[in-house]
């Protein structure tokens, strides 16, 4: 490997590793990250890369996961008998925390407070808010185990079809 190569696939690893890192957050695109890498090394190294069939296929995955992370709260707190003004709240959570400092904290706890405010505002009890609020953090926890796995299956791809 020429030292053009090193630099570029030591660049590229660095921004997996920091992707990875910023996928264990929600609804931070972490995983769009560590996609990028592979769309920059591709367009830094041309041939030398993976194909372009690997970097569409890691985009789709990449796309996947970051769908997941928004529409996973939302079905959580549908799943556990959330009211449409319940999900949209927890969704509602979700954005606004992510504004929030410390924003860790409020994207975690956010949701929750958005399901439960929905369910109040549709009427619901607090238990049954708290039900939903529930269900969005089971929803968050699916969506963070999903957009992890699903990064770090992207950056096997990649390595993989580099090598080969």
């Amino acid at each position: 490997m020429t030292w053009i190569e090193y630099t570029a696939l030591s660049l590229v690893s660095l921004i997996f590793l920091i992707g990875l890192a910023s996928s264990l957050l929600p609804v931070v695109p972490g995983s769009l990250i560590v996609w990028s890498g592979i769309l920059i090394h591709k367009l830094w190294m041309g041939d030398a890369s993976v194909t372009w069939k690997i970097v569409i296929l890691t985009g789709v995955i990449t796309l996947i996961g970051q769908l997941a992370d928004f529409v996973m709260g939302v079905w959580g707190a549908r799943k556990f008998g959330a009211t449409w003004k319940g999900a949209v709240g927890a969704l509602l959570g979700a954005f606004i925390g992510f504004f929030l400092p410390p924003p860790l904290l409020w994207l975690i706890v956010g949701p929750v407070i958005g399901a439960i405010i929905g369910e109040l505002i549709a009427g619901r009890t607090f238990k049954a808010g708290s039900k939903a609020g529930f269900g969005t953090m089971i929803g968050g926890i699916i969506a963070f185990a999903l957009k992890f796995g699903l990064s770090i299956s992207v950056v096997v791809l990649f390595y993989l079809n580099l090598v080969i």
